[in-house]
């Protein structure tokens, strides 16, 4: 099953290069590339037209998947510091109830049971 998953990713990852590359080709006025120009960019360099489509594409999906993967690691941590205190909490507990189990029983209970003398026949 693990084998056939890495085929269908390896089969999405060649589908998707190839999908770029017409991208690529297809984006063009005159024989020249489209850029696309990206506010706050400029200031690496000034005199710079902008990013072609494709170099656009790939650092929007490169940063979705970095900011994916942070959002996840924190998510992570925060449930594996929930996972260890509800472990120590029932650690906690089950020592409590076996010192419970464990705690001799009184034998000084009287249990009386009371019939009423009322009783018609």
């Amino acid at each position: 099953m693990k084998l056939l998953k890495y085929i269908f990713f390896v089969i999405v990852l060649i589908v998707c290069i190839i999908f770029i590359q017409q991208l690529d080709q297809l984006n063009t006025i005159n024989q020249v590339p489209i850029k696309i120009k990206i506010p706050f960019l400029n200031f690496l360099d000034p005199s710079d037209d902008g990013i072609k489509v494709w170099e656009a594409i790939i650092l929007s999906i490169t940063l979705g998947v970095f900011i994916g993967f942070v959002i996840a690691l924190f998510q992570i941590i925060s449930q594996k510091s929930e996972n260890i205190s509800l472990k120590s909490k029932i650690r906690r507990l089950t020592n409590e109830l076996d010192s419970l189990r464990n705690q001799s029983i009184e034998d000084d209970i009287d249990i009386e049971d009371e019939i009423n003398s009322d009783i018609n026949i």
